[in-house]
């Protein structure tokens, strides 16, 4: 475990070193976003983009990206209990048992929710998909919280190294400050999906199969899609409890989660807004672009992410499909791209053309879309936001205090 991590870390402090990002290298987004699309005539009205171009992408992500986006079954809480944690401001913390389907044996996963102090009106709230599982999210780290150590990524399954990896990674790289996001009004939910399947490219696959009994290997979805899943099945529990607003709904992802959070909110409408923080390739990042991680990199490495399509990307790229299409499918909803100027590996030049590829569907669609002029221009009330700070792969104090400012903006009370 501790070689695992050493590496991460090496790698992370070598990328933080690297050349800053150069927007002039970075190629323009690839084809515009309403232009013509595999038969399809340009688009110039909202109903052609919700009833022809909508449908169109969809289908091609899922075919020649993440695979297919399986049904795992009706959600439902078996168990509720409130978890007694200190250092989170007075907030109520809670822990859900939610179990998908109802054929034996049943698949569950476990959910943090933290909601603020009584109020008098349902809550918004932030759904959060965890790297290191829940129990490393909770202040203290309370044995009461469920943990299968056995299925966690290997740096997380010892807290030996934790000073070092939150030194490089960011002190909230676990999980957000409770005290101050419950303050500011909001609940927050967080679950390891990891639990359904985990993000090993071990253990990954034999999930990943058990899941899609009768879906070809080749259009089996990958762990992106199953994760993706996991946020709308957390929604479906989470929205029918009176305490929170289902109409305020956001969702965040960091890295790998981050791209899991943009497909979840292509597919699923209900969700108001989505953070998808470092997403890099296979997220918010351009596949055609030429800097940090290439798609042969990443395929061989966690190719369980992805369906068995994306591999052939590396060599034969699609040339009319790119992740400003997956940025587009999330309009009018906002979303925030954030990056650190530093992570040259996640490529955030190619984030930053991605965005500007989807703003004309933005503005078709009524919003304010993507009004950066620059890589450090934070406009949290557009549509589509850019967020950068320095320094590199991780999540800090700095990056949550950005976020919250673009859900206020993004979420307001009503």
């Amino acid at each position: 475990m501790m070689r695992s991590l050493s590496v991460v870390i090496l790698l992370l402090g070598l990328a933080a070193c690297a050349s800053p990002p150069d927007l002039a290298k970075a190629p323009v987004a690839s084809p515009p976003v309403l232009g013509a699309f595999r038969g399809d005539a340009p688009v110039t009205t909202p109903a052609q983009w919700s009833e022809r171009r909508v449908p169109l992408l969809r289908q091609a992500f899922l075919s020649e990206v993440y695979g297919e986006r399986p049904d795992l079954g009706a959600a439902v809480v078996e168990t509720r209990e409130t978890l007694a944690v200190e250092d989170v401001g007075g907030a109520t913390v809670e822990q859900w048992t939610v179990r998908l389907g109802q054929a034996e044996p049943a698949r569950r996963f476990h959910v943090i929710l933290a909601l603020p102090r009584a109020t008098d009106r349902p809550a918004p709230l932030i759904i959060l998909e965890l790297f290191c599982g829940n129990r490393a999210a909770v202040p203290g780290h309370p044995e009461s919280v469920v943990e299968n150590r056995d299925i966690l990524p290997a740096p997380c399954r010892s807290t030996t190294l934790d000073p070092v990896a939150k030194m490089i990674l960011g002190k909230r790289i676990s999980g957000p400050d409770i005290a101050t996001v419950t303050a500011r009004g909001y609940a927050v939910a967080m679950f390891y999906p990891g639990e359904i399947v985990p993000d090993d490219p071990e253990l990954a696959p034999a999930a990943l199969a058990a899941l899609q009994p009768d879906t070809p290997a080749d259009r089996r979805g990958g762990a992106l899609a199953v994760w993706s899943v996991m946020f709308s099945d957390a929604y479906d529990v989470l929205a029918a409890d009176a305490r929170i607003d289902a109409k305020r709904v956001a969702i965040w992802g960091h890295s790998r989660h981050g791209k899991a959070a943009l497909l979840a909110a292509a597919f699923d409408p209900r969700f108001a807004a989505v953070i998808a923080h470092q997403s890099g390739r296979g997220g918010a990042s351009l596949t055609h672009s030429t800097a940090g991680e290439t798609v042969k990199q990443i395929t061989d490495a966690y190719g369980f992410w992805f369906g068995a399509a994306y591999a052939r990307q590396a060599t034969s790229p699609s040339p009319d499909l790119d992740q400003h299409q997956l940025i587009a499918l999330i309009a009018p909803r906002p979303v925030l791209l954030g990056s650190g100027m530093g992570d040259a590996w996640s490529d955030p030049a190619g984030a930053f053309r991605a965005a500007q590829g989807a703003d004309a569907a933005y503005r078709l669609l009524g919003s304010p879309g993507f009004n950066a002029t620059d890589m450090h221009d934070f406009r949290p009330g557009d549509g589509i936001v850019w967020w950068s700070r320095g320094g590199g792969h991780g999540v800090t104090t700095e990056d949550w205090d950005a976020f919250l400012q673009f859900l206020d903006k993004a979420m307001p009370a009503r």
